[in-house]
């Protein structure tokens, strides 16, 4: 396992914190999950980082990041954005990995930067139709701010346990329980940290993600992409739908238990594989 450093960029809005681990080879982009950071991205940072140079950048209002220019965003500002740090540090061109709302940035910096990406992989894509987007977008990211009370520590902790024991974790009931137990007091604190640390904007990329219409998008997707999934995440049974909305695409759904070496590996079969 290769040792995972960071650092810093900087853009118009301000800093944008990234973790790093690696060298040569096509560099390997990869974008994080909400409510989270590139600090869950870790594990497989290093694993990637064996093989090649690795780039996991904080997205604008997330993690170490600074805010975003606007509190209205979209899926298309962060895929603008990630070209933006790719240019600040001087690459020209990757593979792309992208979790969830990462994997819509993904998407979009496809088909609007197609000259920048070589190969695509898409890790948990959520494939919602549009009654699907309006429930997401009216319940799982309220506005948040600080109060006298202390109610939004709370608040956080709470939302960060929920989203892996129910999904969405609006949805406290037997139904829709993901399966996984309760995270790890570890996890929890980690989870928690960093959606306190982007209290006010954890909101924005959510928003933006919930608002994109991955139906449409994803088809018109041409680069060689490879599909993933975890066995835990709860987007594992929108692999099959995404693999039907694309079926020039690899689908993996990875075994119970896969370790960061092993998912590595296999995603690495499929970068340095021909296409």
């Amino acid at each position: 396992m290769s040792l995972v450093d960071r650092a810093f960029v900087r853009l118009a809005e301000g800093l944008v914190h990234y973790r790093h681990a690696g060298d040569g080879g096509v560099p390997l982009y990869m974008a994080h999950s909400g409510p989270g950071s590139s600090h869950g991205l870790a594990p497989l940072i290093a694993a990637f980082g064996e093989t090649r140079r690795v780039v996991a950048p904080d997205m604008l209002g997330n993690g170490d990041s600074d805010p975003p220019a606007r509190p209205d965003t979209d899926i298309a500002y962060y895929a603008d954005c990630a070209v933006r740090v790719m240019d600040a540090l001087q690459t020209e061109h990757v593979d792309f990995y992208g979790t969830h709302t990462g994997a819509m940035i993904g998407m979009e910096l496809s088909l609007r930067h197609p000259e920048r990406i070589r190969k695509l992989v898409l890790d948990g894509v959520m494939a919602l139709d549009a009654a699907g987007r309006e429930e997401m977008l009216a319940n799982y990211a309220p506005e948040m701010a600080p109060d006298e009370h202390g109610g939004y520590l709370l608040w956080a902790h709470q939302f960060c346990r929920d989203m892996i024991v129910y999904y969405p974790y609006f949805k406290r009931d037997a139904e829709h329980w993901t399966g996984n137990g309760a995270p790890s007091n570890e996890l929890l604190h980690q989870l928690t940290l960093d959606t306190l640390k982007a209290l006010t904007t954890y909101h924005c990329a959510y928003r933006a993600a919930f608002s994109y219409d991955v139906p449409v998008e994803l088809p018109q997707v041409r680069h060689p992409t490879l599909l993933t999934c975890q066995s835990w995440d709860p987007l594992k049974d929108s692999l099959p739908g995404a693999a039907a909305l694309l079926p020039s695409a690899e689908a993996v759904l990875h075994p119970p238990g896969a370790t960061p070496e092993q998912i590595a590996a296999r995603v690495c079969a499929f970068l340095d594989g021909p296409g």
